[in-house]
């Protein structure tokens, strides 16, 4: 059971990240992320807390996969705000700018799935 990748892997999806760009910004190889998603190995103490500290997520949901419910409470109410602000936004873009955000979110989305 590889419950460590597994979180790692989920939390990269969720943000939307392929393995290349997480693995930069933790500041890690692709390979090296890769052998800790599929199991062969475990992330390093450095490599958590930068996980940690980069996406602001509790060691909790990426040791054992979720949180303490007030951590996710919380989470909700600032994904909340973000989605609001986001819509406001969009609500003032141009046409054009507005099918490029829409193909910037269908690549982005794409790029997910694949990794």
């Amino acid at each position: 059971m590889n419950k460590i990748g597994d979180n790692i892997r989920s939390l990269r999806k969720r943000i939307g990240l392929t393995q290349i760009d997480f693995s930069r910004q933790i500041g890690i190889s692709q390979g090296t992320l890769s052998d800790i998603e599929q199991g062969h190995c475990n992330p390093s103490v450095e490599t958590v807390l930068s996980i940690h500290e980069k996406y602001g997520v509790s060691l909790n949901l990426i040791l054992k996969g979720f949180e303490d419910v007030q951590s996710v409470k919380i989470d909700l109410k600032d994904r909340r705000n973000d989605e609001e602000e986001l819509i406001e936004i969009i609500k003032m873009l141009s046409p054009e700018a507005l099918s490029d955000l829409l193909d910037y979110a269908n690549y982005k989305h794409k790029k997910t799935q694949e990794s």
